[in-house]
């Protein structure tokens, strides 16, 4: 990557914008998606019973292009803050950086990328293209998902940063919680898959309103 690109991805001004917008762009998709596939399909869509994937099924909505429209339409705006987020964190430009602090801000910023990656490509490989390739990819994001935050929070929380302890607090607690919930199974398993989600994107919401405020 160039400089000059790398210099703009970083911009704290190009990053709060696309972040907003990427975030606006999602919830805004998947709410509306919700409504479309819950009030106007065929199968019942809600929470309890069905995937977020399900919604970009034909299968169980009439319109199942909100969600393609929400992985591939705000995975390529969260890039900015993947990369800022590594550069504050975790940069390899500082000398005086630790190696356990580099490790776990490199095996973070990775995995994000992964996740952002695969949005993209689950919102393009929708279950009506490729179940079996779309279960992959969403199952590798997930993964990559779980990985991300829990480096992160590690790192945020045991060096000192722009960002609270608790924010990584928050992601090493989430973690075990949502995933004893998973174990127990009330009210659904297939339920903690939208709870894992948005307790991700709160997580992002926190790490980039402490970098880009402070």
């Amino acid at each position: 990557m160039s400089n000059k690109i790398y210099d703009f991805l970083t911009n704290p001004k190009t990053v709060k914008i696309s972040t907003i917008a990427a975030f606006i762009t999602v919830f805004s998709a998947l709410i509306i998606g919700y409504i479309i596939a819950a009030f106007f399909g065929t199968q019942g869509y809600n929470m309890i019973d069905n995937y977020i994937s399900d919604m970009g099924s034909i299968k169980y909505t009439p319109f199942p292009y909100m969600r393609t429209i929400a992985n591939v339409g705000s995975g390529p705006l969260f890039l900015p803050i993947t990369f800022y987020m590594k550069k504050q964190l975790a940069s390899s430009e500082d000398q005086n950086i630790s190696r356990g602090r580099l490790f776990l801000g490199n095996i973070g910023f990775a995995t994000m990328l992964v996740i952002f990656l695969g949005m993209v490509c689950t919102g393009i490989i929708t279950e009506d293209v490729s179940m079996l390739i779309h279960i992959i990819i969403a199952i590798t994001a997930i993964s990559a998902g779980w990985i991300s935050i829990l480096s992160y929070s590690i790192l945020i929380f045991k060096y000192q940063t722009e960002i609270h302890k608790n924010v990584g607090l928050y992601g090493l607690i989430s973690l075990p919680t949502i995933l004893i919930l998973v174990i127990i199974g009330f009210p659904s398993r297939i339920f903690y898959e939208w709870v894992y989600l948005l307790s991700f994107y709160f997580w992002l919401i926190l790490c980039a309103r402490n970098l880009l405020i402070s």
